[in-house]
C-alpha cells in the first residue's frame, strides 16, 4: 500500500508508529503482510531508524511479529488466540459498563446520539473502517464514564489486536446485506446507556454479531483458515 509523507511536529518515530498503527488497523496492510522497513521509509518519506522504533513498538503493541527469513509481518493470530482476545474482551467490556452506564448523563446521552448518526453514515457509505471508527467511539462514551484509563486502555489494546478480523467480519455483513443488524444493536446499545439499562445494553453488547468469533465457513485470512469471523 501507499503510505503518505509524514507531517507534523511529534517525534518522526510517533508519526511513523501512527501511521503504520492507522494503517493495520484500517485494514490497509493486511494480516501476513511483510513491513519491509526500507520501503516503509521511502512510503513515508522518513529514514529507517524511525521505521525500526515504529516497528518494535507495533510488536510490543501485539501487532506485528518478526518471523524467520520474512521478517517484521503484521499479525496473524490462530483461531485460538482469537477466541481468547474476545473471551477476555466481553468481559472487560461488560464491566465497563457496569460501571459507566450509571454515570451516562446528559452530556454522555447526546454524544452517544452523535455516534449512532456517524455509525448509520459508515454504514450507508459501505465504509466499514468508518463503521468501526464510529461504534468503538459510541462505546466509549459510556466505558469512560467511571474515569478508569487502565481499563480502558487493556480494551482499547484488545480492540486493536482483534481490529483486522473485525474489518473482515464486517465486510462479509456488507456483502451478504445484513448491515441493518449493526445499526440495531447500536441503537439498542445507546436505548440501554440513555435510560440506564444495565440488561439492555449488555444484551447489545454482547448479541450477534458483536465479540465474539465465530466459526462458521472455511476460508482464509492473512495466509490462515481462520473461519468467517463474527465479531
Amino acid at each position: 500500500m501507499a503510505l503518505g509523507k509524514l507531517g507534523g511536529q511529534a517525534r518522526v518515530s510517533d508519526r511513523a508508529f501512527d501511521a503504520l498503527y492507522i494503517a493495520i488497523i484500517h485494514g490497509d496492510l493486511e494480516a501476513g503482510s511483510r513491513l519491509q522497513v526500507h520501503d516503509l521509509a521511502e512510503s513515508l518519506g522518513t529514514s529507517m531508524m524511525p521505521v525500526r522504533e515504529a516497528l518494535n513498538r507495533l510488536e510490543e503493541f501485539g501487532l506485528v511479529e518478526t518471523l524467520p527469513y520474512r521478517g517484521a509481518v503484521v499479525k496473524t493470530f490462530s483461531q485460538g488466540e482469537l477466541l481468547e482476545i474476545y473471551s477476555v474482551r466481553t468481559l472487560l467490556e461488560s464491566q465497563a459498563v457496569k460501571l459507566g452506564i450509571g454515570q451516562c448523563d446528559g452530556v454522555c446521552v447526546k454524544e452517544l446520539e452523535e455516534k449512532l448518526q456517524q455509525i448509520q453514515q459508515a454504514l450507508d457509505a459501505q465504509d466499514p473502517a468508518g463503521f468501526l471508527d464510529a461504534e468503538e467511539a459510541m462505546l466509549t462514551c459510556v466505558f469512560e464514564r467511571p474515569g478508569n484509563q487502565t481499563l480502558m486502555n487493556f480494551i482499547r489494546t484488545l480492540w486493536a489486536r482483534s481490529r483486522y478480523y473485525k474489518m473482515v467480519g464486517v465486510k462479509d455483513l456488507f456483502e451478504t446485506g445484513n448491515v441493518a443488524l449493526l445499526h440495531d444493536e447500536a441503537a439498542q446499545f445507546v436505548a440501554g446507556a440513555t435510560t440506564q439499562d444495565e440488561n439492555m445494553a449488555l444484551d447489545a453488547l454482547n448479541a450477534h454479531p458483536r465479540n465474539e468469533a465465530r466459526i462458521s465457513d472455511n476460508r482464509e485470512i492473512g495466509g490462515v483458515s481462520h473461519g468467517r469471523l463474527v465479531l
